[in-house]
């Protein structure tokens, strides 16, 4: 070979020639290049034979992925002939073999998928540097191993409970409710025309006609709450309330069409509650209203140390926040009705302003505590049902007063949560947790922030898929198979995720007939699981290419 600082243009075609003979025809394993975590592994196979590396040539080889939009350079490997000083390079002998193999990566680009593997090549001697046409290694592009994101394809609602009332025994399907009220005037018992003539009653009216005249509906309660508000003029009329619900019954019987019916001789037909100085009510109000001293006032009022001096402390707000006078004290005078029916397959809830009651232990009721909390709790699960947090949580806030029974302390939890509180959510559920579905109230919330070790143990008081989702973010992985093979799996992405646990313990047939039945009962999954990071052990075996190619 002749000196290459003398190189002429028959010497260089030649010198090309070798070059690409000798250091770029090499071997890319594999050929099919994958993309896992973002990065590209692959070998590259280098073989020199005798007598094609001049002794004083050094060779520069840069890798590089080139693609839609970019180009990836790998670092450059060097080799050097044997008579090369001055550099430390691996050393191609000049009359032996000499074999190379380097593991190399770059990291994964979108794009990739067409991107070809080329060499750049550079002959090197003393001060002179000839670059030659590329190699190509390969073509086949780079198939990317994704990492997905699990996630049950609907976000479950909590379960609310319902108490030991009739409501319980009717599926939530065929419950209904109308519900209405009237406003007292201040230590008065008269129902005003403006009150009889309201938008509330004329609707609860209407509705009550058609569940009148409708064969299959069945009225089964009528639930009525009464309010006095706490000031001087209302406390002193000591008949007050009882006067308002005798008024309110009598007007709502004939209003809404039931004077006439077999339900006004049934004496068990009204279930009633009456509430005389309603200070917990008046506590709420305050509480929800956009007053900017709600905290001081009812922080004064709770700590008066006896009734007379906390009737005083509310006289001397009423003379200077005008809002308690005129908006918040007569919203506590008013009686309030709810009419429970029911209908196959039907659930209505009337719409209306939100009650404020709190029954008191000390008032003498047809109903006991105990009731009063079950019809107080069960009115809120059909709110909650309804997706009206603001209403069941006055309802539920009015039940815990009296008694802080599980299903009440549940369902206050669902509310919270709903509220963005998950803080408070996860209080209640847990002082609830006597209850299976509180358990799996909480654990469902854990699970929602990503808690999955913590979920695990109250998931299980009502073991269902979520369960087995928490168990496989946990990398509880043989468990969630377990709890997966003993549900009846109704949908692909469950099985998928069967597969997916069977795939991390290394179960391959199990992950091969849950995968096969992921994709038939949902074929968008194939093309997913075809690139899925779970699956990049199994890339080379027939019993997943069969199903996923």
């Amino acid at each position: 070979m002749l000196s290459f600082l003398m190189v002429g243009c028959n010497t260089m075609k030649k010198l090309e020639r070798e070059a690409i003979e000798t250091a770029i025809v090499g071997k890319v394993s594999p050929q099919q290049l994958t993309a896992v975590d973002g990065v590209v592994n692959f070998n590259y196979n280098i073989a020199f034979a005798p007598r094609q590396f001049y002794k004083k040539l050094i060779l520069k080889v840069t890798p590089k992925m080139q693609y839609p939009g970019g180009e990836e350079a790998m670092e450059p490997l060097y080799f050097q002939g044997e008579r090369v000083k001055g550099t430390n390079y691996p050393v191609v002998e000049y009359k032996g073999n000499t074999l190379g193999t380097y593991n190399l990566s770059f990291p994964y680009r979108d794009g990739m998928q067409k991107g070809v593997l080329i060499a750049d090549i550079e002959a090197i001697m003393g001060n002179k540097t000839v670059a030659f046409t590329p190699a190509i290694l390969n073509t086949n592009g780079v198939k990317e191993w994704k990492t997905y994101m699990y996630s049950l394809p609907n976000n479950p609602d909590a379960i609310p409970l319902f108490t030991e009332t009739f409501v319980k025994d009717v599926p939530a399907t065929g419950v209904g409710i109308i519900s209405g009220y009237v406003l007292f005037p201040l230590s008065k018992s008269v129902i005003t025309d403006a009150q009889k003539k309201s938008s509330v009653m004329a609707q609860a009216a209407q509705e009550m006609k058609k569940i009148l005249a409708d064969k299959n509906a069945k009225i089964t309660n009528m639930l009525m709450y009464v309010s006095s508000s706490p000031e001087g003029p209302e406390r002193l009329n000591k008949n007050l309330t009882t006067n308002r619900f005798n008024t309110a019954k009598a007007y709502f019987m004939k209003d809404l069409g039931l004077a006439n019916t077999p339900m006004a001789k049934d004496t068990k037909f009204i279930v009633s509650n009456t509430v005389s100085e309603n200070w917990e009510g008046l506590y709420m109000l305050l509480n929800d209203s956009n007053l900017k001293n709600k905290a001081q006032i009812v922080k004064d009022l709770q700590n008066a140390p006896n009734l007379q001096k906390r009737g005083a402390v509310l006289e001397s707000y009423i003379k200077t926040v005008p809002e308690l006078k005129d908006v918040i004290l007569p919203t506590l005078r008013r009686a309030d009705f709810y009419i429970f029916y029911t209908v196959p397959e039907v659930m209505q809830v009337e719409d209306q302003m939100t009650t404020y009651y709190v029954p008191q232990l000390q008032e003498t009721s047809v109903l006991s505590a105990r009731t009063d909390v079950n019809l107080l709790n069960d009115l809120a699960v059909i709110a909650i049902r309804n997706k009206d947090y603001r209403k069941a949580k006055k309802l539920l806030e009015s039940a815990a007063v009296i008694n802080q029974k599980p299903e009440v302390l549940n369902n206050l939890g669902i509310v919270y949560q709903n509220e963005g509180n998950n803080t408070q959510a996860k209080d209640m559920y847990t002082k609830a947790s006597i209850k299976n579905e509180a358990k799996y109230n909480l654990g469902m919330l854990l699970l929602k922030d990503k808690e999955y070790s913590k979920a695990i143990p109250y998931l299980k008081a009502m073991p269902n898929v979520n369960l087995a989702y928490a168990q496989l973010m946990a990398n509880d992985n043989r468990a969630a198979l377990e709890t997966l093979k003993k549900l009846n799996l109704t949908e692909g992405y469950e099985y998928y995720m069967m597969a997916v646990a069977a795939a991390r313990v290394k179960d391959v047939q199990a992950m091969a007939v849950a995968l096969q039945k992921a994709i038939q009962l949902d074929p968008q999954l194939k093309e997913r699981a075809s690139t899925d990071k779970e699956f990049y052990p199994y890339a080379q075996e027939s019993i997943y290419l069969d199903i996923v190619d």
